[in-house]
C-alpha cells in the first residue's frame, strides 16, 4: 500500500513536468517520450520521490536500461531524465541535477543512407511532364531535396507565399518558415497551374490530400521505375544536408534551414559523407599551400 501511495505522490511531478513541457512548445510525442523516461526511473527505483532521486538511483536505470535497448535510445533517455531534473531544480524542488554528472552514453553512429546527385536527377527524369502526375511527383522529389524538409513537413504545406519565396510548414519541430530555391519555385509553380489549385493543402492526388504514406508510396515508385534503390523518404533529408555542406553552407544556416537547434543531428546525418568533406575542406585549407 505504500509503494501505491508513493507511486501516486510521484505521477503527480510526472504531471506537472508534462505540464511544463507543454508549456515550453514541445511536441506532444517529445513530451510523452521524457515523461516515459521520467516515469520508468520511478518505477526502477522503487517510486522513491523525486526529490530523495540521488545519482545512484539514475546509475541503476542507465545500467538497467542499457541491457535492454541500443545506446542510442539509452542517450536519448538520459536527456529526457535531465529535463526532468531540470524542471525539479525550477520548481525549486531539489538543488542541482542527479545526472548532471553522468556522461551521456557512447556510441558510433552508423552512416544513414542517402541518393547520390545522379540518382536524384534519374528520379527526376522518369517524372512524365506530360501527366499531372509527373508534373506533381516532379514537384515533390525537387522540394524534398532542394529543402531537405521531412516528410512531415512536406504534407503540412499550404500554398507558398510567392512573393518571399517561403512556404510555412508544421511538422516534428513545429511551425517554421522554409525557403525555396528558383528551380523548387518554379516545379511547384509549374505544379499549382497544371493543377489549378486554389485550396490550403499543396500536395494533392486522385482522393485529395496526399498523406506520408502516400508520399512513401510514391517515391518507391518513382525509384521502382527509374531503377534506383529505394532508401526511404527521409535519406532526401539527410541528402539536402550533405548536398548544403559541400556547397559550402555554414552550419548555422543549415540548422536554421533544416529546423534543428544543435549540430548534433547535422553531424549524423552527413557521417555517409563526412571523409569525402574532410578531404575537400582540406583540399581547400590545406596548410602546406598556403605556405
Amino acid at each position: 500500500m505504500e509503494n501505491a501511495d508513493t507511486a501516486v505522490d510521484y505521477v503527480i511531478y510526472l504531471d506537472s513536468f508534462a505540464l511544463s513541457l507543454k508549456v515550453e512548445g514541445l511536441r506532444p510525442h517529445t513530451i510523452s517520450c521524457y515523461v516515459r523516461e521520467a516515469r520508468r526511473l520511478g518505477e526502477c527505483s522503487g517510486w522513491i520521490p523525486p526529490v530523495q532521486l540521488k545519482t545512484k538511483h539514475v546509475r541503476e536505470y542507465i545500467d538497467w536500461l542499457s541491457d535492454r535497448v541500443a545506446p542510442p535510445t539509452v542517450t536519448a533517455a538520459q536527456l529526457g531524465l535531465r529535463r526532468f531534473f531540470r524542471f525539479l531544480v525550477d520548481e525549486q524542488e531539489i538543488a542541482s541535477e542527479p545526472s548532471a554528472k553522468i556522461k551521456p552514453v557512447r556510441f558510433r553512429v552508423e552512416p544513414q543512407p542517402t541518393y547520390s546527385p545522379s540518382e536524384i536527377a534519374m528520379l527526376l527524369r522518369v517524372c512524365d511532364l506530360k501527366t499531372p502526375n509527373g508534373v506533381r511527383d516532379r514537384a515533390i522529389v525537387t522540394v524534398l531535396f532542394y529543402t531537405g524538409v521531412r516528410v512531415g513537413d512536406l504534407v503540412s504545406m499550404g500554398l507558398p507565399d510567392w512573393v518571399n519565396r517561403t512556404v510555412t510548414v508544421d511538422g516534428k519541430t513545429g511551425v517554421r518558415i522554409v525557403p525555396l530555391g528558383d528551380t523548387s519555385l518554379a516545379e511547384v509553380q509549374r505544379y499549382q497551374r497544371r493543377w489549378k489549385l486554389r485550396g490550403d493543402s499543396l500536395w494533392q492526388g486522385k482522393k485529395g490530400k496526399i498523406n506520408e504514406s502516400g508520399v512513401v508510396q510514391m517515391i518507391r515508385r518513382l525509384c521502382h521505375k527509374a531503377g534506383v534503390e529505394f532508401k526511404g523518404v527521409h535519406a532526401f533529408r539527410r541528402t539536402a544536408a550533405a548536398q548544403m555542406k559541400r556547397l559550402g553552407m555554414n552550419d548555422s544556416d543549415i540548422l536554421e534551414v533544416m529546423g534543428w537547434k544543435d549540430v548534433t543531428m547535422l553531424r549524423r546525418y552527413t557521417s555517409a559523407v563526412a571523409t569525402e568533406l574532410a578531404q575537400v575542406a582540406h583540399n581547400r585549407f590545406s596548410p602546406g599551400d598556403s605556405i
